[in-house]
């Protein structure tokens, strides 16, 4: 899940290449639940915000081949692995640009009709200003799509303390550092007061029992890496030990491999016009 900026310079999943990767695999772990539901099919000029490494970059423009996308980033180090990224699948300049700016005060040039955020805001200590920032370079009724986290509904069965405890800790770190692990529940109200309108919210996300095992296994094991990613951050600050990130670890591979565990999450998705 990427970034744009947050009132530190702290990002929980930090820049290593190993997590510039995890991105991209989670990308394409997550990609049919959210653009299922996401059809830009008519739109031709699309801003990303908090682009990462172009994860998802590259599955919109598979999906829709209509479309230039401008990148806004923040961190350079991000930009220049997401031009490798896309290089590499043969995205030049006509397809894609990449702008190095605060997503809270965005200086672009001409009108875009169409949005897309993803795994973003909840990075932002001010989220708000996001979307009040973007507003004045989108056309009327330019379309929005965002989808955000919504952590408190991440549920294992059995429920194991050392998954738990140390989900609490990363989610409450993420807040100490100006994020906001639940921002995906508050999209409605952050739309509306920006002044967008015609606003739909949906719920996606997994729900993995025994009747689908492989892709249990596949989800566990992206979780897993995700909740990982957050343990260098973590461990610097004294708030968890090795002990608990390999308990942890151990944990969610043995649920990954149990026939009666099961797996539920929720993110949230918003649609609304400019």
């Amino acid at each position: 899940m990427s970034m744009s900026q947050n009132t530190t310079s702290k990002y929980i999943h930090g820049y290593l290449e190993t997590e510039q990767e995890r991105l991209r695999h989670q990308a394409h772990v997550i990609e049919k639940p959210i653009y299922d539901f996401i059809d830009f099919s008519s739109n031709k000029k699309l801003l990303e915000i908090g682009s990462g490494v172009g994860a998802q970059t590259e599955i919109l423009l598979r999906y829709f081949p209509n479309l230039h996308i401008t990148c806004v980033e923040y961190e350079n180090r991000q930009i220049a692995k997401a031009k490798e990224n896309l290089q590499n699948l043969g995205f030049d300049e006509s397809k894609v640009e990449f702008l190095n700016q605060d997503a809270r005060n965005l200086k672009l040039n001409g009108k875009f009709d169409a949005v897309f955020i993803c795994w973003v805001l909840e990075h932002i200590a001010e989220p708000l200003r996001v979307l009040q920032s973007m507003k004045p370079f989108l056309d009327i009724d330019a379309k929005v799509v965002i989808t955000e986290v919504f952590n408190a509904t991440f549920y294992t069965y059995p429920l194991v303390p050392a998954i738990m405890d140390y989900w609490k800790i990363y989610n409450d770190y993420q807040v100490s550092i100006g994020g906001d692990p639940q921002v995906g529940a508050r999209l409605g109200d952050l739309l509306e007061e920006a002044g967008y309108k015609n606003i739909s919210i949906r719920s996606g996300g997994f729900h993995l029992d025994r009747r689908n095992p492989l892709d249990k296994r596949t989800v566990f094991d992206y979780w897993k890496n995700l909740m990982s990613s957050g343990a260098p951050l973590l461990l610097e600050e004294g708030l968890v030990t090795e002990v608990q990130i390999k308990a942890m670890q151990t944990a969610m591979d043995e649920l990954s491999e149990r026939k009666d565990s099961i797996f539920y999450y929720r993110f949230i998705q918003a649609t609304a016009f400019a």
